[in-house]
């Protein structure tokens, strides 16, 4: 990537925040009480590899997760038994969180059926949330057609064995707009369809890892970040069009998630000061996807994973490898937003591309979570707690939607992220922060 496309890279960024922020996109929203996700992977014994997750929930748990989603292409293939299956089940429901159930392709209706009425029926085990397939298209195994076959013929199935259970669909391994329209309202519609007296079909879900083998930093400030946004505006243009032809309203509306992402599929960078998966810009890439997933009400989303340390070129974990299994950036930004950023999302925009920012609000604070992903520059910044911008001009001026006559002023180092906790009257009452250098240390994120 060249300077010049770098610096448009830049400005795109932050018209498209400005955008927002001046009232085109969503200006408050509540957040998902399942917002904060991750994946089940991988288990020791899964696909014959080593695992470690057993060892491991006390962290998951510690970093503010709501959804653990038991699928992906190793589980399509070789679905758990269903003693491992009581297993990670129980695991995920003893850290307060709930499993979102894969059901493979290839499952019979009566293996559907049994699978779906074990998992309702009375007892600590009851599963909500359920999904069918993982990327069919990926490798071009299957056609739309064979896709819609299969979706219709397993979620009546599910549907009559589990009236209650919310079912999403399709995982595929991004955002394939022309299926995705004929799914979605189009030519082969499914969530028109009804079963067993409900929708057959609560929720939209696919997958992103916007970067491939090779890439630069700056498609992870820029690009990457960006890719996924375009394709959540374009699921919600599809879901806003077919809740309001089939007149989808209220509880029945049409949910969406995200159930796996990362910066990149391949990972080829994994140092900690670089760009890769396991990076500190990672945990900042990753918290901004939540913030799409906050501002655009997401019912869930999953980054990919808790934790696969066995292989060099697939370890995506938010837990670092054996035998301390450090957290890594991912997971302090989860833990980050899980804490303090709570209630609903209210809008927020700045003037430097290389800046992020987060916000929300509930009864008693405001939060705003700002990320600097410059490499060398600090910045002074002024917020102000008012669209408008604040008569002290600073070089970051960050503006926050919460209809107050205050300002706030500090600073904020390159490659690092702050949390600042408000009262209601935006009186500072906390600050957070993380930084490139504690996560080269392994150190945790700090109150000051």
């Amino acid at each position: 990537m060249t300077v010049t496309s770098n610096k448009w890279c830049a400005r795109t960024f932050f018209i498209v925040s400005a955008f927002l922020f001046a009232g085109a996109g969503v200006q408050a929203q509540p957040i998902s009480a399942y917002l904060y996700g991750q994946n089940h992977w991988l288990a020791d014994g899964d696909e014959g590899r080593v695992g470690y997750i057993h060892n491991l929930w006390p962290q998951v748990k510690a970093s503010g997760v709501k959804t653990v989603r038991i699928g992906g292409n190793g589980y399509e293939r070789n679905f758990p038994s269903r003693n491992q299956l009581n297993k990670m089940v129980d695991n995920i429901k003893s850290i307060g969180a709930e499993p979102l159930l894969q059901i493979p392709r290839h499952f019979s209706d009566e293996a559907t059926k049994e699978l779906v009425a074990y998992y309702t029926r009375k007892g600590n085990r009851q599963i909500k949330f359920w999904s069918i397939g993982n990327e069919p298209m990926l490798h071009e195994e299957y056609t739309i057609e064979e896709i819609h076959q299969y979706l219709v013929r397993i979620a009546k199935a599910m549907r009559r064995a589990g009236p209650d259970i919310k079912i999403f669909m399709f995982d595929e391994a991004w955002l394939r707009i022309p299926e995705y329209s004929a799914l979605v309202g189009g030519r082969l519609d499914v969530v028109g369809l009804k079963e067993n007296g409900r929708w057959l079909i609560d929720g939209v879900n696919f997958h992103s890892y916007p970067n491939g083998p090779k890439f630069v930093r700056d498609d992870v400030v820029f690009t990457g970040p960006k890719k996924i946004l375009d394709q959540v505006l374009e699921l919600q243009t599809l879901i806003k069009n077919a809740n309001a032809k089939y007149q989808r309203k209220g509880d029945a509306a049409l949910l969406w998630g995200l159930t796996e992402f990362n910066v990149t599929y391949h990972n080829p960078d994994r140092e900690v000061s670089g760009y890769g998966n396991t990076s500190f810009l990672a945990g900042q890439f990753t918290a901004e996807i939540f913030g799409y997933g906050m501002q655009y009400s997401a019912y869930m989303l999953n980054p990919w994973c808790i934790n696969e340390s066995d292989a060099v070129a697939t370890d995506f974990g938010y837990l670092g490898l054996p035998r301390e299994f450090y957290p890594r950036s991912s997971y302090y930004h989860m833990q980050l937003l899980s804490t303090y950023l709570l209630g609903e999302f209210i809008a927020s925009s700045d003037n430097q591309a290389y800046v992020k920012t987060i916000a929300t609000r509930d009864a008693g604070t405001i939060a705003i979570m700002i990320m600097n992903q410059h490499q060398t520059d600090t910045f002074e910044f002024s917020l102000s707690f008012s669209k408008s911008s604040a008569s002290v001009k600073s070089p970051l001026q960050i503006n926050v939607a919460a209809n107050l006559d205050k300002t706030f002023s500090s600073h904020i180092a390159a490659q690092s992220t702050r949390v600042y906790v408000f009262d209601k009257n935006a009186s500072l009452q906390k600050t957070i922060s993380y930084s490139l250098q504690d996560n080269m240390v392994f150190k945790a994120p700090q109150v000051e």
